[in-house]
């Protein structure tokens, strides 16, 4: 499948949120990537396998840097992603993603285990680039790192010092 993702992205400090994010439906996403640039990615997400290519949006579209991305996801076996982890650059990324309902919105909130536990952040995906820009998050995000590259998923990959990313 193909697509065009719209997608702005936020840190969370944890002392911002004052609600049980855990009674939400939740996904338990391992991922890795085999190339950094265009994003070329493996991820279990439960009990479900995929590949994704993600690059830059078709030049007709104009945005702030990784607002928007085109993404190519597929489904894959098992047996494929377990392959194709031997080839992960860096680590794999561990998280627990909760599907928190806002407005006419999801909010997707990233609890990071592992080498990055500590680090939480927000995805909220948009069906237009001025609907993106019109966003009024709500009071708990912290700050729009939409496009700031250590906070990329692919950064967040080869990342040997998550301090540098927790600084508020």
């Amino acid at each position: 499948m193909s697509n065009i993702e719209i997608e702005r992205k936020y840190l969370i400090r944890k002392k911002d949120i004052s609600f049980n994010y855990k009674k939400y439906d939740s996904i338990k996403i391992t991922q890795g990537f085999i190339y950094l640039k265009p994003a070329v990615r493996i991820r279990k997400s439960n009990d479900k396998y995929y590949f994704a290519i993600k690059s830059k949006p078709p030049k007709n579209i104009k945005a702030m840097d990784d607002l928007v991305r085109t993404e190519y996801e597929i489904e894959i076996p098992k047996k494929a992603f377990m392959h194709f982890s031997k080839y992960v650059i860096g680590h794999m990324i561990k998280k627990t993603r909760y599907l928190i309902p806002f407005n006419k919105y999801t909010i997707e909130l990233d609890v990071f285990e592992g080498e990055l536990k500590g680090l939480i952040y927000a995805e909220v995906e948009f069906n237009s680039v001025k609907e993106a820009e019109e966003f009024l998050p709500p009071i708990w995000f912290y700050k729009d790192v939409t496009g700031i590259n250590k906070y990329k998923n692919t950064q967040l990959s080869i990342c040997k010092n998550i301090k540098n990313l927790l600084k508020y």
